[in-house]
């Protein structure tokens, strides 16, 4: 019995083995085909970007880009994502990853820009021999570029140091967006402020529109819809859109005034009402700056003339695309006719984006994402870097860029101010002073419209003053602006002060000929207005918009009446 048991222990061995080394197999062979769950490419080499502020060691958010042999290389894995599909009803979103995210993909038009949140991320990359990574945060930081190679499951760390163009004077100001254009739930405001910190850009204006639906929603208004960290604010706001007085903006009020699509083209009723000025009421009484979008609206027709000339804007979009509206824009209108017409008008800068992704392709990197036309105000953030931006652009404080820092002063005052003299001349004086990470091409001094004093750069300066003198017998503007090296023929560097409004006998600025370009011009739309056919619900309102229509020709049939300041705004 024993020996038999033996010989069946044998015959059936080889089975048992063989059904063990099957199961160990197996096993083999499941956890050969099971990866970690972060998908990691195998041999991949593992890429540590750091970028840090050259003159502190700081760590600085930053927007970076790779390059493989000269070419754009995507950088994986990222937190989030920005997927932006450009069409006229703006519905992108960000799809987020991770509660805690150290990295943003913007990709747009085929290009991919990647934002280190907090200034540090690891990448998964190719083994290579020619690597470039290049690092950029805003305007005032001269970017970071390294070159190196890759070995198949290489760990290395590249860190990119970007310095301050000017320490101890960049740092004065707050920038400015204010015209942008995206989706915002409350939880998305952490990334779209490190975001912002990474463009070195202090203030955005996010804007809800309406084309039928509305576009760009925003989660709240005034406080309860600011977004904010130390320096920086998101603060909601809305453009007012219409076909038939132009597109107007109210920035960071406490509500949402309605309706933001006037008319067949942006609504859905055909009534031509509220007009611009119902909707600035508004705005103002709600605590919101309110002004013209795209310099006149964008539109073929507009009521910005009615609407500079009784004293209803507390700015005007004078900067963007990379364009300032020095020359004629409006008709045979620009920022310096207007001036000289008599109106304050105080420039803003703002790039609608995501817009100016259709207007330059590819983008230039050069140029940042978020901001890259910005309005400069010279103040402390405070607790609300918004609201201490508003009160500049009330003062009209204001410097527009695409570039350069621009300091302007004269006779001690900085930009917006008004300077009160009598007699029959008085001797203007003052310093202007540009800085940049590049050559200056030139900075000029303007008065009405002329430049009465210049100063060329000699292909290596990146910082320029300029003191001037000069006597003026009549109301003037004066105002500065400079140039720097364009990035490509239809993309130029600006940077434009506001103006200091010199007055004799406290009189607005009257040069004759720019205010009858005016009066012609208000009366070619007062024509259109009257035979347009406009709709109103209530016969009320066309009565209303009639009366201020003709108001207006009125008052620019002569000199321009002395305009207010508004003190502050109300109940932010």
């Amino acid at each position: 019995m024993g020996q038999h048991s033996d010989q069946w222990l044998f015959r059936r061995f080889p089975i048992v083995l063989s059904a063990g080394a099957l199961l160990i197999l197996g096993a083999v062979f499941v956890y050969a085909q099971v990866r970690d769950p972060s998908l990691r490419p195998d041999y991949a080499a593992h890429l540590e970007v750091i970028v840090r502020r050259g003159d502190t060691g700081e760590l600085l958010p930053a927007r970076i880009y790779l390059f493989r042999s000269g070419e754009p290389h995507r950088l994986s894995p990222v937190d989030n994502l920005l997927p932006l599909v450009q069409d006229n009803f703006y519905r992108n979103r960000i799809w987020r990853m991770r509660s805690l995210p150290k990295t943003l993909e913007v990709t747009i038009r085929g290009m991919s820009h990647v934002i280190l949140l907090e200034g540090r991320a690891s990448f998964d990359v190719p083994a290579w021999n020619e690597y470039r990574l290049d690092a950029y945060h805003g305007f005032f930081y001269t970017p970071a570029v390294a070159d190196f190679a890759l070995a198949p499951n290489e760990r290395k760390t590249v860190t990119l140091k970007v310095y301050p163009m000017a320490p101890g004077r960049q740092d004065k100001w707050i920038s400015a967006d204010d015209h942008v254009h995206l989706t915002r739930a409350q939880e998305d405001d952490d990334v779209f402020l490190r975001w912002m910190q990474a463009e070195d850009l202090n203030v955005a204006n996010d804007l809800e529109g309406q084309r039928q639906q509305h576009f760009g929603m925003q989660y709240a208004w005034g406080r309860d819809g600011e977004g904010r960290r130390p320096g920086y604010s998101i603060r909601s706001g809305h453009e007012t859109r219409s076909d038939f007085y132009g597109h107007v903006l109210v920035l960071g009020g406490r509500e949402l005034i309605r309706p933001l699509g006037i008319g067949d083209m942006y609504g859905n009723a055909p009534e031509a009402y509220p007009y611009p000025a119902v909707t600035f009421e508004q705005g103002r009484k709600v605590g919101g700056l309110v002004g013209f979008a795209h310099f006149h609206g964008s539109r073929e027709h507009s009521t910005l003339l009615m609407d500079l000339a009784l004293n209803h804007l507390d700015f005007v979009e004078v900067m963007q695309y990379a364009l300032i509206k020095m020359k004629p824009w409006y008709k045979a209108l620009g920022w310096y006719e207007l001036l000289n017409a008599g109106f304050r008008v105080v420039g803003t800068a703002g790039s609608d984006f995501p817009d100016p992704t259709d207007h330059f392709l590819p983008w230039p990197r050069a140029l940042p994402l978020l901001g890259p036309e910005r309005t400069l105000v010279k103040a402390q953030p405070g607790e609300s870097a918004w609201d201490a931006w508003a009160q500049g652009i009330l003062r009209g404080t204001a410097v527009v860029t695409n570039g350069p820092l621009l300091e302007f002063e004269m006779h001690g005052k900085e930009p917006g101010a008004v300077i009160s003299w009598t007699g029959a001349s008085f001797s203007v004086e003052g310093l202007a002073t540009v800085v940049f990470h590049k050559p200056i091409q030139k900075l000029e001094i303007i008065c009405n419209g002329k430049v009465v004093a210049s100063r060329l750069g000699d292909g290596r300066q990146t910082e320029i003053s300029l003191p001037f003198r000069f006597p003026i017998q009549e109301s003037s503007w004066v105002a500065a602006r400079a140039q720097g090296p364009s990035l490509q023929p239809d993309l130029e560097i600006w940077a434009h002060t506001n103006p200091v409004y010199v007055l004799k006998d406290d009189k607005p600025v009257y040069v004759k000929a720019d205010r009858e370009l005016v009066s012609q011009q208000w009366e070619k739309e007062a024509e259109f207005y009257r035979n347009a056919g406009l709709i109103f619900a209530a016969e009320s309102q066309r009565k209303e918009f009639f009366q201020l229509v003709e108001e207006t020709r009125k008052i620019l049939r002569g000199p321009q009446p002395l305009w207010s300041v508004r003190p502050s705004l109300a109940g932010r």
